[in-house]
């Protein structure tokens, strides 16, 4: 069958799907990483407002990421691919949520797809609980309706070798604030990837920190607007190392890129900062 006819076919099937009557038959909520890495303090996150929720669930085989139609379907190796799963939409009385949850497909490590994706869905029945709960008590005290929250998903790298999949949580009550969850996946032997398993010992750790110490260093002698927490007159508050679980994706270079949230290592003002990793200096430990 030509190309196009499996697009026309695609595109029929997608046209005939049910939606079902009821949210529970799906239980898909989003994704919510709910660490904070605030060392003073700053960010006290004071949850999701909604008064109604609208769902659209879009039950679809094959979907590129952030795309309501069929008409771009991305291949991906070993027939791996990101599908988004459900779109959840709160928008009444000006409060304003946006929530898009994906789902990893193809894997023939069901055991791996299946916890992949039963994390995706329990991390996102609790959000869909604490928005609930966050409703009743704000709604008790008046508070004026704003855009409180989104949750999306970009797919970093998607190669014969590689998946990379990055969820952010961007929450705006109270102080505003986005946080990151990771996902990395070997397409060749179908496991999950972790700064553990790709290097020798835990070297990595201080190899990679000391890299991106020296980044943060440059940066701020050649850009004056940047600032981060090393070699500060607060050393107590000093970026020191990376964690054993630092967030990291594989970029499309097939270089390491070590991440940190807001406030981790640097003021607020900073945002999400993101280290590429030279391939050089990791080599040597390299598994």
């Amino acid at each position: 069958m030509k190309d196009n006819e499996k697009l026309q076919k695609l595109k029929e099937n997608y046209m005939n799907i049910e939606i079902p009557d009821k949210i529970d038959d799906i239980v898909n909520q989003a994704i919510n990483n709910k660490k904070s890495a605030n060392k003073k303090n700053i960010i006290k996150t004071l949850g999701i407002v909604a008064a109604s929720l609208v769902v659209f669930i879009g039950s679809v085989n094959i979907s590129p990421v952030f795309a309501d139609t069929l008409e771009d379907i991305p291949v991906i190796g070993n027939i791996v691919k990101v599908v988004n799963f459900s779109n959840y939409n709160f928008n009444k009385n000006g409060f304003d949520v946006s929530i898009k949850v994906p789902k990893v497909e193809g894997l023939k490590n069901k055991k791996l797809e299946n916890e992949l994706n039963e994390e995706l869905q329990k991390e996102g029945k609790s959000l869909y609980n604490d928005y609930v709960n966050e409703v009743k008590e704000l709604q008790k005290g008046n508070i004026q309706g704003r855009k409180v929250g989104e949750s999306w998903y970009e797919v970093k790298t998607d190669n014969d070798d590689i998946l990379s999949l990055v969820i952010f949580n961007y929450q705006a009550q109270g102080s505003t604030n986005t946080t990151r969850k990771f996902y990395n996946i070997n397409k060749k032997n179908e496991t999950a990837i972790t700064l553990k398993s790709m290097y020798k010992d835990k070297d990595y750790i201080s190899i990679i920190s000391e890299n991106i110490k020296s980044q943060m260093k440059e940066q701020m002698k050649t850009d004056p607007d940047k600032y981060y927490w090393v070699d500060s007159d607060i050393p107590e508050m000093d970026f020191k190392a990376i964690k054993e679980d630092q967030g990291f994706y594989i970029n499309e270079n097939n270089e390491l890129v070590i991440c940190f949230d807001k406030y981790e290592v640097a003021p607020g003002y900073m945002g999400l900062v993101e280290f590429v990793i030279p391939q050089e200096i990791l080599k040597l430990i390299i598994k």
